[in-house]
Parts: structure tokens; sequence; C-alpha cells
């Protein structure tokens, strides 16, 4: 080979070849970048998850149309409180003033899960 065609192979690599990868590898990164910035807080979800929960025990308490009880769902209801501790004065006031009466076995499944609840909330420490 001349030595015009290795300058010819010399260019083609440095001139074009090399910054190819490193505009490609800097896009990459700054692409990267973007999207951990603009990635959404997982706090709201959580909000509106806490909201839903709520709203699922209130409409299961005050569900006077069917009658019926419905003890596993309360108290599935009851331990998902656990998973959000950030809410715990929120949940431990609703715990409160929720009150089971009954002598049948979800009734009594349900107030001990409820005093369960309540005993882990409280042990929680403030952040």
């Amino acid at each position: 080979m001349t030595t015009f065609e290795w300058a010819a192979i010399g260019l083609m690599v440095f001139g074009m070849v090399i910054p190819f990868w490193i505009v490609t590898i800097l896009t990459l990164i700054v692409a990267d970048q973007t999207r951990k910035m603009t990635k959404p807080p997982s706090r709201p979800i959580k909000v509106h998850d806490y909201t839903k929960l709520m709203v699922a025990i209130d409409d299961l308490i005050h569900s006077d149309g069917t009658g019926t009880f419905n003890g596993p769902a309360l108290q599935i209801y009851l331990r998902e409180m656990k998973h959000y501790p950030e809410y715990k004065d929120t949940s431990l006031l609703y715990l409160e003033e929720l009150s089971i009466s009954g002598t049948k076995k979800w009734s009594v499944i349900c107030r001990t899960e409820q005093k369960a609840v309540e005993e882990y909330l409280l042990g929680l420490e403030n952040d």
C-alpha cells in the first residue's frame, strides 16, 4: 500500500469512524441522564394507592345494602395499611374510630388484625 492509501485510511478512521462512536456514546449518556432526571417520583403514586385503600375500606364497612360482612377482605385491607408507614397518623386515627363488633370468627380475626396494625404503626419511629 502506498502512503496515499494509508493516509486515506487514517483520515477515514480518525475523521469519520472515531467521531461517530464518540457522538453515539455521548448521545446515550445524555439520554440516560435525561431519563433519570425526568423520572416521576414514587410518592404521588403511593398517595393514590393509599387513597384507594381507604376508600375500599370505607366502601366495605358502609355497604349496608348487602347486609353481609366480608371479613377476609377487611383483614387484607387492614394488613395492607402496614405498607404505608408515611401515613401512619391518618391510619391510626382511622383505626381508632373503627369499631368491629361481633362474635363470629372473622370479627374476632379482624379485631386482632386491627390491634396488630395499630401496634405496628405505633412502634414506628417518627420521621
